[in-house]
């Protein structure tokens, strides 16, 4: 700078120097800033409800967030869900709200509630005022207010908030759950926000019938056919009680994967070692084929006898038949060995806690034979035969549990001679690389698909493009007794 202020040559490229390095700084500045926008913009969708997000290895997932309406706490089952975060907070702007279907009459007024207050977010965007409430009228008779709304603005009331109402039952509650949906919920919440989920699907399951018709006709060939059941046509109520009709079914127990995980770990370690170093921790899945390949001294098991219920009462006409008919089987095939004990424990006992000596009977047998209820479907002993990389052999169902398919991961008989020919078949020892793959196939279903969280997260995460069969089930299409 000269001696009168002025700029020379010199003060001028340092001016001009020190500005791009300001500019620099500046726009350095304004990026770091719109990158910390972007990654709390992403935080906010990332809390979303149904969000979807990428994970490493690039697949993207959808999640959901459930509030549970169960007096006893949430489900006391291992949670091992990416895709459903639990919270206890009802009112969350967008969540899935659980409950038994015996709850439904617990859960109107808390429901009617909840509907106020989308009623009055939806007035208060509208008015920009966030105090705006409805009338106290309204608010004193918020039901009769919602009845007298029509179901296509109760439907487009924040229709991110869904109810899953299901029925654990065996043999359903009759007409008196779906009417209630639609009388009393529907009625002031929208039916398009209400899903069911059923173990009952299925109806005309009589399996006693079929015993007591083959035992005065001597027809012991004769196919199950139609006493096995058809399935329930809920279409007239898809779009008045509810918006979808999805079927539950028993999943596969932790602690049964546990125990059997802990007894080949004892009894076999040179077998899991490769397993054992795995860090994708699916230890239970990679031992699956050791599993299947056990040396299993015992060829047939049922876990059933007569002695297991002696009341008709009980519904086990069926189940006992069939431990009857494989009891004489050594009378015809002298080398087979064949066991009908009830090994460890039963009823409501077996259900909470494991017999050891239970584990190893599934373990050392070759083909569990499994029977239903003369009057329902669907039981635990199925997941739990497969869990065992044994040949479970099973009468029909109407609907099976995800991904179990006749042929592939479990096996079908259609009558007793039908039974008969497929355990002399499969005790074949020319055909006993086709019964262990069957069973470690039955097994690997087991536990990548039919797992608690597997079954939540197909009902939970409930597509509106889910395929609905001819029954009004969203589930694939009903292909007879056979294969689902």
């Amino acid at each position: 700078m000269d001696p009168e202020g002025r700029l020379g040559s010199t003060d001028i490229s340092v001016h001009r120097s020190r500005r791009k390095r300001w500019d620099k700084c500046l726009l350095g500045v304004l990026l770091l800033h719109s990158i910390v926008i972007i990654l709390v913009f992403e935080k906010f969708q990332l809390n979303s409800v149904h969000e979807k997000f990428h994970l490493n290895h690039g697949q993207e997932v959808q999640t959901t967030k459930v509030w549970y309406y169960y007096e006893d706490g949430v489900p006391n089952t291992r949670h091992n869900s990416s895709k459903i975060v639990y919270t206890v907070d009802k009112d969350e702007e967008a969540v899935s709200w659980v409950l038994r279907l015996s709850d439904m009459p617990k859960i109107a007024p808390i429901a009617a509630e909840r509907m106020m207050l989308e009623l009055e977010k939806q007035l208060q965007r509208k008015s920009g005022n966030k105090q705006q409430q409805l009338s106290n009228a309204i608010r004193a008779n918020i039901t009769g207010y919602l009845r007298n709304i029509t179901q296509d603005e109760l439907n487009k009331v924040n229709p991110e908030w869904k109810l899953f109402i299901i029925d654990h039952s065996d043999r359903g509650v009759g007409p008196w759950g779906l009417w209630y949906m639609e009388t009393e919920l529907a009625s002031m919440l929208g039916w398009k926000r209400i899903h069911y989920i059923t173990r009952t699907t299925q109806e005309h399951h009589h399996m006693d019938s079929w015993v007591t018709q083959s035992k005065k006709n001597s027809q012991i060939a004769s196919d199950f056919g139609t006493f096995a059941g058809i399935p329930i046509n809920f279409t007239e109520h898809l779009g008045k009680a509810c918006s979808s009709v999805q079927r539950k079914t028993y999943n596969a127990r932790d602690d049964i994967n546990d125990e059997i995980n802990d007894y080949m770990q004892q009894n076999f370690p040179s077998l899991i070692d490769a397993a054992k170093n795995d860090v994708t921790n699916s230890f239970s899945l990679d031992i699956s084929p050791a599993v299947a390949k056990l040396s299993r001294p015992m060829d047939v098991r049922t876990f059933w006898n007569t002695t297991v219920c002696k009341s008709r009462a009980n519904r086990c006409e069926f189940r006992s038949y069939i431990a009857r008919e494989i009891a004489a089987l050594p009378s015809k095939h002298p080398t087979m060995k064949v066991n009908t004990d009830v090994v460890g424990f039963i009823h409501n006992t077996g259900r909470k806690f494991v017999s050891p000596d239970y584990i190893q009977a599934l373990l050392t047998t070759k083909i569990i034979v499994l029977a239903q209820r003369d009057k329902w479907e669907g039981h635990l002993r199925l997941m739990e035969g497969l869990l065992s990389g044994a040949l479970v052999l099973h009468d029909p169902q109407v609907y099976w549990p995800y991904g179990v398919v006749d042929g592939e991961n479990i096996v079908v008989y259609h009558s007793m001679v039908d039974l008969e020919r497929k355990i002399v078949y499969y005790l074949d020892p020319a055909n006993e690389q086709e019964r262990i793959l069957i069973g470690q196939r039955g097994r690997e279903i087991a536990l990548s698909e039919n797992r608690y969280w597997n079954s939540m997260e197909r009902l939970l995460l409930n597509d509106d493009n889910k395929h609905v069969n001819d029954y009004g089930v969203s589930y694939q299409p009903w292909k007879g007794h056979s294969n689902p």
